[in-house]
């Protein structure tokens, strides 16, 4: 799976067979995190309230939310990925809280299976008292991007828009009805940017669970390099164009 950051892709969107191969890896590689994971020996009883079921089952979360994303985004329904990309980054900050097992992480874990939630800006505190106040403005950064998938922001909505004539705005799912047998078929009008881009930013969220879930102790690290050993295939599909900063570099270099 390629690494794009979501700028390089959407400046650069027709590279639809890298994309085809990283739906063909990312499928694979979910799919055996997915076995890896529901292995027999992973399994919890209900009334279990230890550390390493919650990180499982919210890691398990997480997985089921990759997994929405990449069939969401295959289908060009680019909403329902976006609205999941946050989703996804909470539900592993979660699991990496309570994976510290503080003094602190351990009463809120009694109050997570109280059924409270926990304020994402916890874990963010936490970040802060270990890491630094660099790290945990990172994450603050990095949630509020992708809060605005959620929180439908104006661009994020008009990325569900393209341009008619006159600069019209033209719904990105148009519906045809064709009258003779009351029939509708919905045709897709997405750009390809937009579907770029929100690939790479999934490709960097799968990319951030694989190295999650042997770090938490879910998986091992053998487990996971395994995993995508088998998932990437043998050839990388070779890229047809080369990013505009790339091109400008080499000709201000020349």
């Amino acid at each position: 799976m390629g690494q794009r950051s979501s700028r390089e892709a959407f400046e650069n969107p027709y590279e639809y067979a890298v994309q085809d191969q990283f739906v063909r890896e990312a499928s694979s590689l979910l799919l055996i995190f997915y076995g890896l994971m529901s292995d027999n020996r992973l399994t919890f009883r209900r009334d279990d309230r230890s550390v390493e079921k919650a990180i499982w089952m919210l890691q398990m979360d997480a997985l089921d939310s990759l997994r929405d994303c990449l069939k969401s985004l295959v289908r060009k329904n680019h909403r329902v990925a976006g609205k999941l990309f946050r989703d996804i980054i909470e539900t592993l900050d979660l699991a990496a809280y309570f994976a510290s097992r503080s003094k602190k992480s351990n009463h809120d874990l009694d109050k997570w299976y109280r059924n409270e939630i926990i304020p994402h800006s916890v874990y963010r505190e936490f970040i802060k008292s270990t890491e630094g106040p660099a790290a945990s403005d990172e994450k603050k950064r990095l949630y509020s991007n992708l809060s605005k998938f959620t929180h439908r922001s104006y661009r994020a909505i008009c990325d569900g828009y393209t341009l008619g004539s006159n600069d019209r705005l033209v719904h990105d799912a148009v519906t045809v009805t064709f009258s003779e047998r009351g029939e509708q078929a919905e045709t897709m009008l997405v750009t390809p940017q937009i579907i770029a881009s929100y690939f790479a930013s999934l490709a960097e969220l799968t990319r951030m669970f694989s190295v999650e879930v042997h770090q938490r102790g879910v998986l091992s690290e053998v487990e996971v390099s395994d995993a995508i050993t088998k998932a990437l295939e043998v050839e990388t599909v070779p890229r047809r164009f080369l990013p505009a900063r790339w091109l400008a570099g080499r000709r201000s270099s020349g």
